[in-house]
């Protein structure tokens, strides 16, 4: 099902021709409350500039000739039919439209215009819960916690062989840790990339952008989030991050 569109993309074009396009889109972003890239998607999506000087009017017009070649026109002698009509897949996806399956364009199609300081949030999220969930599947009840599973069988003319492998308690837990401290270590310089890209855009930021990165140093109290990855600062990003991940309900 199609998403809605959003209202305030006509706003913010009905604010940009309200000032006949003399506006900051910055300036844009701030009236409407959202982010700035966003803005930005929208105006070089629907064209803005064209509508604004009249062309887009006669591109619309030009665009009701009649499909296929004009009078005269021979340049698609000799090759086959064309393809559907309004399919712009190629136009749009240029050498991948031949590989990339169609839920891979949705994809697409949803992040083309995100803003990259959100797209890096969700990434941390999205690390933070694999984090979370590491911690259930890998988790050892106690001293005496032995996995044993079967890993392959061979069967013989006279004798047949099983392979078995044992995992003790100690060595499931060593395991698990090394892969948490990897884990946490690209959870940390993922936040130290977010806080740099922030303050070095601090001016198109919005609030919410700004306020997740605070929130989460004042809950921790954290002086350097490069280093340090503790359970409160772990506690305060999963406070921001329940809000869009949910184990029960997406199965993560």
């Amino acid at each position: 099902m199609a998403r809605a569109r959003d209202p305030n993309r006509n706003k913010a074009f009905e604010i940009y021709k309200e000032h006949k396009g003399n506006i900051d889109l910055v300036e844009i972003a701030s009236q409407l409350n959202i982010s700035p890239g966003t803005v930005r998607g929208w105006k070089s999506k629907d064209s803005w500039n064209d509508k604004l000087n009249g062309t887009f009017q006669k591109n619309t017009e030009r665009s009701k000739r009649k499909r296929g070649g004009q009078p005269g026109n021979k340049n698609a002698k000799g090759h086959g039919g064309t393809g559907p009509p309004e399919n712009k897949n190629a136009e749009k996806y240029g050498f991948f439209s031949k590989y990339l399956p169609d839920e891979t364009k949705e994809i697409f199609d949803a992040i083309e215009h995100a803003d990259p300081l959100d797209l890096l949030w969700h990434q941390i999220q999205i690390a933070y819960a694999a984090i979370v969930r590491a911690q259930r599947i890998a988790y050892v009840k106690d001293h005496q916690d032995r996995t044993i599973n079967k890993i392959g069988e061979k069967d013989g003319e006279t004798v047949s062989e099983e392979r078995w492998e044992v995992q003790e308690a100690w060595d499931k837990q060593n395991n698990f840790l090394k892969a948490q401290a990897r884990a946490q270590a690209e959870l940390s310089r993922m936040i130290k990339q977010y806080d740099e890209m922030l303050h070095a855009n601090w001016e198109l930021a919005t609030e919410e952008q700004k306020t997740r990165i605070q929130s989460m140093k004042a809950k921790a109290q954290l002086n350097d989030v490069e280093e340090t990855v503790d359970d409160g600062f772990l506690e305060a990003l999963n406070s921001s991050a329940a809000e869009d991940w949910n184990d029960e309900e997406t199965g993560i």
